[in-house]
């Protein structure tokens, strides 16, 4: 085993190969197909890829560029136009520009995307049906035509001549070498200039030039069709292989050397072929249509049996132009093995010298895998059962029908199963055999698994070993690894028996994998697990779907590995597997080698046997359920190129644009966008995944999987900033990612002109309800106290008048009493409280004329009440303050006066009450007024609305309290007698708060400190 690493491990580091491989027949590579139903042209007769990685398709129906999934119609920018001519000549400069001549003459130039019309006369003539065209190391123009060679100089199209060698009529196959010598073909003479020369000279003549292309070693060759012919060498100096820019400048019309020196041909007579080697062989004529080293001249193997145009691109495949539409051919990263047919399972082994070996069934062949040389080394009995495998010392066991075969240094050892149940002797059908190193174990169909141990069968019962295994694995000398359909796993040490239960979260489900060794691996149809401080954890993909139907596993000396599942082959390297231990919820990376890779459907899980194995040589072979493929670890390919990402379109309110040279703007108003993406990787582009952002809208990258447009609703006026970036199943990301900034220019409603012109305007309707509030509270103000005046008036110009002129009527008759009378004596008690109410009449008059009390002292105007109402009335006055006593509000105060002064006056009216109390208490949340007495309380039918005559006035009071935001409770006590209750936030009751807030709910109302009054 440490010797198949060792060789691995060499033939890994093998040095690479490049291009299609051409001992693939045709047939077999990747083989791709567009037609007019996929939207692909027809009639193409040229392509090209230019420096930015656009593929471009040129024909009857104008120009196309396709990005390896959808063709696309080029799209002029605003103000130029697209050419919907027959175009026959593309070709990509070197500096990223994009030649197009026309079928029916003249030339268009593609720049940055933006399409420029050059001059379509040449003197006074037109210029003519255009071949090909270029420019040379001095950035000069040339043009090769029906009519002739044409030059570009000044702005103008001049024909060249007689007076630089060239004879009259038209010329073609224009290109310029990697040595700047410039070559055409004109008549049946093959003629070259070099840089800097006067006229050009005859190379070749008597040739008629159907082709002329170089191989990959630099060497120039002219095709005819029926003739391949070297072109003598021109230069001076080392010779220079073929660069890169001159392969991908222009497809070639019949015959294409790819970068392997392989020679493509068409029209031979019909379809593709193919001459293998053709650029490696020396300088000599050859006929390479004459026995091609593979075809497809098939009507149901191509397109369309006429193929117009030969083109490679830059990462090496292989495109064909037909009629019919585009082709492309590129190699299997897989090669599928040819076998006899009709195999359906297989069981892997290594023979002698290190190759492998596959038994299949049904057939009952045995083969050996050799690349190249694949073939039948045994047939044994047709059948379904029937297994190889491998002892620990690397001998051959072959699971017959009738017995074991042994075979190691040329001899051969037979083993008898074990003995049936009933003693009869018959087929067998095997399904496994395995070696542990000091053990050889066998599983029978219907009967279970048995060890083989000095030269006797122990049944698996007698061994604690459960029935129902469906996998096995040999770990280290003496030890077995048995999965279940549960996803329980069991050891078989050398006698002690291990169960590992599926734990929740890391479960594998039934299982169909086992690898043994230091590392204990377990897959199943749910998901693939590592034995980890004694318990088995789940790995983690990206994909779920590629790490799950695990049945083959190839391990190399370096650490990398090959699994066969569910999906194809997948490749993880050490690193990425040393990371995937060390944090196994973390995603594991990969490549993924699936059906577009030539993978044969899914692993083959069914035989329950590993479907993975490598050889000597460095070839890993892998059973899917169509059959065997391989991967060649010798064939290291240059790595292919980075996806490019590209913005395609961006498409608002039915208006397309295409320029992202300068930001996007977006008429006013737009609240939605399409945009579609792409990026450029001819190899694999159906396996591309796209991430995107719109920043300012998106957090973060958004996974889009393999879509390829994203479209946003209910934006803003503002700046943005589009991103999209793409991955291939090479892990390769886009680089750099692909931005286009834009702008949604807004409405005039959308403009900060407007809404400072929506803030003067709110201001001004502010201001004015304002003033009208202000009206109105003054109009209120003047009313009340125009009331007021004329209440003090009649008080003093009537009421008080009048008790003056009684008290001088009653003056005057007590001077006819005696002086020491007692009736005059009374008199004057009398008039001595006729002067004090005259008082108090001059006092209320004032407040009624002040619209306040009497000295802003709330305390002492209502003592001064109660003590009047009490001489008067013989209830007895009290009045208590609580808290620390605050300045009101004015208009609170007056308000809080007239409730405490009605509520005063109607006990002592009222309610016969031997005492009446006051209590005014300063809290910080509110202040409340409290009026008590101990009399006979208030009638029902009062207090349930009535008005009682007027004389209790409880409306009044409530409409009072409500003016100032508070709260009258009115009723009579547990204990009898009256009680009016008045509550007022401290928000609209205490001087120096907001107004605003007495409007406020009490629930959000913060009151301030109140200030002791000064």
């Amino acid at each position: 085993m440490n010797f198949i690493l060792l060789l691995l491990a060499l033939a890994f580091s093998a040095p690479s190969a490049l291009a299609l491989e051409g001992k693939v027949p045709l047939a077999e590579y990747h083989h791709d197909i567009w037609t007019g139903k996929d939207g692909a042209p027809g009639e193409v007769a040229c392509m090209a890829q230019t420096a930015d990685g656009w593929l471009w398709i040129g024909g009857s129906n104008g120009l196309y560029r396709f990005d390896g999934v959808r063709f696309r119609r080029f799209e002029a920018l605003s103000g130029e136009l697209a050419p919907k001519r027959p175009i026959t000549s593309l070709t990509a400069l070197r500096n990223g520009d994009l030649l197009i001549g026309y079928i029916y003459g003249g030339l268009s130039l593609v720049h940055d995307g933006h399409i420029s019309q050059l001059p379509a006369n040449v003197g006074k003539g037109v210029v003519g049906p255009v071949l090909s065209a270029l420019t040379d190391d001095d950035g000069v123009l040339w043009a090769a035509t029906s009519g002739g060679l044409l030059r570009m100089r000044d702005g103008a199209w001049h024909k060249i001549g007689a007076e630089m060698g060239l004879p009259a009529g038209g010329v073609s196959n224009l290109i310029v070498d990697q040595y700047a010598q410039m070559w055409l073909a004109a008549g049946e003479r093959l003629m070259m200039l070099e840089r800097g020369g006067q006229r050009f000279r005859p190379v070749l003549d008597g040739v008629r030039t159907v082709n002329l292309g170089a191989s990959p070693d630099g060497r120039l060759w002219l095709d005819t069709h029926e003739r391949l012919i070297p072109v003598p060498p021109q230069h001076q100096g080392p010779v220079q292989p073929r660069p890169a820019w001159l392969a991908q400048a222009r497809g070639q019309e019949n015959g294409l050397f790819d970068r392997d020196g392989n020679y493509w041909t068409l029209a031979c007579p019909v379809g593709v072929c193919r001459s293998d080697g053709l650029g490696a062989l020396p300088s000599a004529t050859m006929t390479p249509n004459a026995s091609p080293s593979s075809r497809l001249d098939q009507p149901w193997q191509v397109s369309n049996l006429t193929g117009n145009i030969l083109f490679e691109d830059r990462d090496g495949n292989i495109w064909v132009g037909t009629q019919a539409g585009v082709e492309r051919f590129r190699d299997n990263r897989l090669g599928a093995v040819k076998l006899s047919g009709g195999e359906r399972v297989f069981s892997f082994a290594r023979d002698e010298s290190g190759h492998v070996l596959a038994m299949a069934r049904p057939t009952g062949e045995l083969w050996q895998l050799r690349d190249g040389a694949v073939s039948v080394l045994q047939r044994y009995r047709p059948g379904l059962f029937g297994v190889i495998g491998n002892g620990a010392d690397g001998a051959l066991l072959v699971a017959g029908n009738e017995r074991i075969e042994r075979r190691h240094a040329g001899k051969v050892e037979f083993i008898d199963y074990p003995a049936e149940p009933d003693g009869k002797r018959g087929e067998v059908r095997v399904t496994r055999v395995m070696d542990d190193g000091r053990a050889l174990w066998v599983t029978i169909a219907r009967r279970g698994s048995f060890r083989w141990h000095e030269g006797k069968w122990t049944p698996q019962a007698e061994l604690e070993i459960p029935a129902g295994l469906v996998f096995a694995a040999p770990g280290r000398a003496g030890a077995m690894w048995f999965g279940y359909t549960d996803g329980a796993v069991l050891l078989f040490d050398n006698g002690r028996v291990t169960k590992y239960a599926p734990q929740d979260g890391d479960e594998v489900g039934a299982v169909s994998f086992l690898q043994g060794g230091e590392q204990v691996l377990a897959g199943g149809n749910a998901g693939l697990a590592v034995l980890l401080d004694g318990r088995f954890r789940r790995l983690h993909a990206a994909d779920p779907e590629v790490l799950s139907s695990i049945s083959g596993m190839v391990l190399a000396a370096n650490g990398d590995r090959w699994f066969n599942g569910a999906k194809g082959v997948v490749y993880v390297t050490a690193a990425d597997w040393k990371a995937a231990l060390a944090a196994p919820q973390a995603p594991l990376k990969y490549v993924l080698y699936g059906v577009l890779d030539g993978y044969p459907g899914f692993a083959s899980t069914a035989i329950r046997l590993p479907s993975a194995m490598a050889d000597i040589d460095g070839h890993v072979w892998f059973a899917g359920v169509s059959g065997i493929v391989q991967f060649d670890s010798n064939k290291r390919r240059s790595a292919a190129h980075p996806p490019q990402a590209k913005v395609e379109t961006l498409v608002s309110q039915g208006k397309r644009y295409l320029d992202f040279g300068t930001p996007p703007q977006l008429a006013p108003g737009t609240t939605s966008f399409r945009i579609e993406y792409t990026a450029l990787s001819y190899a694999m582009p159906e396996s591309l995944q796209f991430r995107y952002q719109l920043e300012g809208v998106d957090d973060g990258w958004q996974e889009a999987g393999t879509r390829r447009a994203v479209s946003y609703t209910n934006l803003g006026p503002g700046a943005y900033r589009f991103r999209v970036a793409a991955v291939n199943d090479l892990g390769q990301w886009s680089t750099p990612e692909a931005v286009v900034a834009l702008r949604i220019l807004p409405t005039f409603t959308q403009t900060p002109l407007f809404y400072a012109l929506c803030a003067v305007a709110a201001a001004g309707v502010l201001y004015l309800l304002y003033l009208l509030w202000l009206r109105q509270a003054t109009l209120r103000i003047n009313t009340r106290m125009a009331e007021r005046e004329r209440i003090a008036r009649a008080l003093h110009d009537s009421f008080l008048q009048s008790v003056h002129g009684l008290v001088l009527s009653f003056q005057s008759a007590m001077g006819a009493l005696p002086k020491d009378s007692a009736e005059r004596q009374k008199l004057e008690r009398v008039l001595l409280m006729a002067d004090k109410v005259m008082e108090e009449g001059r006092n209320e008059v004032q407040d009624l004329r002040s619209g306040t009390m009497r000295d802003g002292d709330l305390a002492n105007s209502l003592a001064l009440v109660g003590e009047v109402l009490q001489e008067s009335l013989g209830s007895v006055f009290s009045l208590r303050i609580a808290g620390t006593p605050c300045a009101l509000d004015e208009q609170a105060g007056c308000e809080i006066y007239s409730i405490g002064r009605e509520a005063l006056m109607n006990a002592f009216r009222h309610a016969e009450a031997a005492s009446i109390q006051v209590e005014l208490d300063y809290g910080v949340e509110q202040f409340s007024l409290l009026v008590t007495d101990d009399g006979k309380g208030i009638a029902p039918e009062l207090l349930n609305g009535g008005t009682g005559g007027g004389r209790w006035g409880l409306r009044g009071l409530a409409e009072r309290a409500g003016r100032i935001g508070g709260r009258v409770d009115i009723g009579n006590g547990e204990r009898g007698g009256a009680r009016v209750l008045l509550s007022v936030p401290a928000a609209c009751a205490y001087a120096g708060q907001a107004r605003w807030k007495r409007y406020m709910p009490r629930w959000l109302r913060r009151p301030r400190r109140p200030r002791r009054p000064r």
